[in-house]
């Protein structure tokens, strides 16, 4: 595949970061072989998906290691204080050994990531499973490797559905002057002010009690995301499905972490996370996913909410809104990553990318598109001391530090590692 060379962009705080190389930070592994303890991050708890995926994946990991690797949950984001759009690079540093992650909050990170933020650019979930199959998933994960990061499997948590407490939404003038929580990427700040909507930037912990003392009117989330807080109990009574953009997620470990253990220990860990995000968040076939969601609107129409689905003519006029936001995202996301996704929609998930014509699935539709393990690394210097397992001592009190160690890592010219300055994310 053509590699693609874009020019740097230097992401926030990444000159704050410079004096964390100096600082005596945590790192991923201490001499001598395996930790007693390794931390796993996470946004939110087990009422969502990300965190019943992380519960499954550690226990799963306990029994097929045999207790040789140690997994302890951290949720809310706690190691880096609530700053979800810090975990990707404390995952790089080692304040946290692994983590089960949204595209969207590691997206300031790596470039490739933000496809899947677009409105309305992934026509179905068949589009999301070629995604993370294809050359742009092949990308994002080759990039990650270079960061310092194993990706283990792929799941999905489906797509953002947009809920509120006032009316019903059918069309962008319903949406006029409606305060939206939305998450921290200013791609969905510009799409929800293109409606005529009040965005309100919130981390996902601080919704819940904002949506009780009515600071804001909606939320955006997946369906699995709204069952699980039961956001219909907090007054939002409105929910519209418009599949505006998807919301994969993935299991990550700190390449030292993953370089200290055997490589049969590497097996048992890869395999655990399969079989958990198979479980807890597949990707799955176009008919099954809808059959799911059928099943979820009848249940929320039971409990009293008024749900819209969008008719194909009702879901243009919001297209055509934010068609210009659209356009300026995909140009500073990069055209030629916009290139290589659209091959690898029109390619569809049951084929192979077009990078590895050799490559022949499994299935129609793999839990994730996982390489086998590296060989063992024998010699691979062992990090230094080990992270805290106090999240207090391992999350900086600036959110800044937690920024990139390493300017010309957090900047590199691979499209699908450099980011825009700008873009952050709090899932």
């Amino acid at each position: 595949m053509k590699r693609v060379v874009l020019r740097r962009f230097f992401l926030p705080g990444a000159c704050a970061a410079l004096l964390l190389l100096h600082a005596p930070v945590a790192t991923a592994q201490s001499a001598g072989g395996y930790k007693p303890e390794y931390s796993l991050s996470f946004v939110s708890d087990e009422r969502i998906v990300i965190g019943r995926t992380a519960k499954r994946w550690r226990d799963l990991v306990a029994e097929k290691t045999e207790g040789r690797v140690n997994i302890r949950m951290y949720p809310n984001a706690s190691l880096v204080k609530g700053e979800q759009t810090r975990e990707a690079t404390a995952v790089r540093q080692g304040v946290a050994d692994m983590a089960v992650a949204s595209a969207s909050n590691w997206s300031s990170q790596f470039r490739a990531l933000s496809v899947f933020s677009l409105p309305f650019f992934i026509p179905d979930i068949d589009g999301t499973a070629a995604l993370i199959r294809g050359d742009l998933g092949n990308l994002v994960r080759d990039n990650m490797d270079k960061a310092g990061i194993v990706t283990l499997a792929w799941g999905t948590s489906g797509y953002r559905q947009l809920s509120n407490s006032l009316r019903p939404v059918q069309s962008p003038a319903d949406l006029k002057g409606m305060r939206i929580r939305v998450i921290g990427l200013p791609l969905f700040m510009d799409f929800f002010k293109a409606l005529g909507a009040a965005p309100v930037q919130l981390n996902l912990t601080s919704l819940p009690d904002a949506l009780q003392k009515k600071a804001i009117d909606g939320q955006d989330n997946p369906l699995s995301v709204f069952t699980g807080f039961k956001f219909n109990e907090m007054g939002q009574k409105y929910l519209t499905m418009w599949n505006y953009p998807a919301e994969p997620i993935f299991i990550a470990v700190n390449k030292n972490v993953w370089n200290n253990w055997s490589r049969d220990d590497q097996q048992r860990v890869r395999e655990a996370a399969e079989q958990a995000m198979s479980e807890t968040a597949p990707i799955q076939t176009a008919q099954t996913a809808r059959q799911a969601l059928d099943k979820t609107v009848s249940q929320l129409t039971q409990a009293g909410v008024q749900v819209t689905q969008l008719t194909d003519q009702q879901q243009a006029a919001f297209k055509s809104a934010t068609s210009g936001v659209v356009q300026n995202w995909s140009d500073r996301i990069g055209q030629d990553l916009i290139t290589i996704a659209n091959a690898d929609i029109k390619r569809g998930p049951g084929l192979p990318p077009a990078s590895d014509p050799n490559a022949v699935p499994d299935s129609a539709l793999p839990a994730s598109p996982n390489p086998q393990p590296p060989p063992a690394d024998e010699t691979s210097p062992a990090p230094s001391d080990a992270a805290p397992d106090n999240p207090e001592q391992a999350a900086p009190d600036n959110p800044e530090q937690a920024a990139p160690d390493n300017p010309e890592q957090a900047t590199p010219d691979d499209p699908a590692q450099a980011t825009p300055a700008d873009q952050e994310s709090d899932n």
